[in-house]
């Protein structure tokens, strides 16, 4: 194993997939939905932002009489502007799609809170408004790392680039 600090690859930009998610769609797999029609394997988050009529995500926590932080799952039942995301989509070691997204949300009082948003539990209340940058000349997996204990992203440079 490397010794080095990081783990990176160059890609190339591709197309940019700029859309709406109508009522109704989740966030997560429309998202992938979107690639998917659009024949992108793996793509940039650069943006997204609009509103949920629920929302669902992993948030660091420290149980308490715990040291160590762990991702646990908070649910808000209620309409909630999704004020920003980002991430990537990826794949995962089944060969179907991962993505990680990050975002956050505010509820009628102002209150934010954010996390990592899970698939199949964000609905978009009227809109969900992104752009998805096309990444060519790699790969990207997401699997669990027994170093860390979580799921994280290997890059895999699929094909060198001249100089």
């Amino acid at each position: 194993m490397s010794t080095s600090p990081h783990r990176a690859a160059e890609a190339r930009a591709g197309r940019l997939i700029v859309g709406r998610l109508l009522p109704g769609a989740d966030l997560i797999r429309g998202l992938e939905e979107v690639c998917q029609e659009h024949g992108v394997r793996y793509a940039a988050i650069n943006f997204a932002y609009g509103s949920l009529a629920r929302a669902s995500f992993k948030r660091l926590a420290i149980p308490t009489g715990e040291s160590r932080a762990v991702l646990t799952p908070l649910r808000l039942e209620k309409r909630v502007e999704f004020l920003a995301g980002q991430g990537l989509v990826c794949d995962n070691p089944e060969g179907g799609r991962d993505t990680h997204l990050h975002g956050c949300v505010s509820d009628e009082t102002g209150q934010v809170v954010g996390g990592h948003f899970l698939p199949e539990e964000n609905p978009v209340y009227n809109n969900l408004d992104f752009a998805l940058q096309e990444l060519q000349g790699v790969r990207l997996l997401r699997r669990f790392e027994e170093a860390t204990q979580t799921v994280e992203m290997e890059i895999e440079q699929l094909e060198p680039f001249a100089s």
